[in-house]
C-alpha cells in the first residue's frame, strides 16, 4: 500500500469565517473579560464564548 502524503495546512472545518470590526474600547472589554476566564482563552474562542451565551439567552428567553 502506498503511504498517505501528510497535509499540509489546517484540517478542514465546518466553519464560515466571520469578518467583523469593532471599536478599541470593545476590544480592551472583550480581552479584559477573557483575562478573568481560567482557561484564558483566544480573543476568537471569547468571542464565540460570549455569542453562544447571548444566543441561548435569547432562545431561553423567547420560550
Amino acid at each position: 500500500m502506498p503511504e498517505q502524503k501528510k497535509k499540509i495546512g489546517r484540517p478542514k472545518t465546518d466553519t464560515k469565517p466571520v469578518m467583523i470590526r469593532m471599536e478599541p474600547e470593545m476590544i480592551s472589554e472583550i480581552d479584559a473579560y477573557r483575562r478573568t476566564l481560567d482557561d484564558v482563552p483566544t480573543r476568537p474562542e471569547a468571542m464565540r464564548r460570549i455569542l453562544a451565551d447571548f444566543l441561548e439567552a435569547w432562545r431561553d428567553g423567547r420560550d
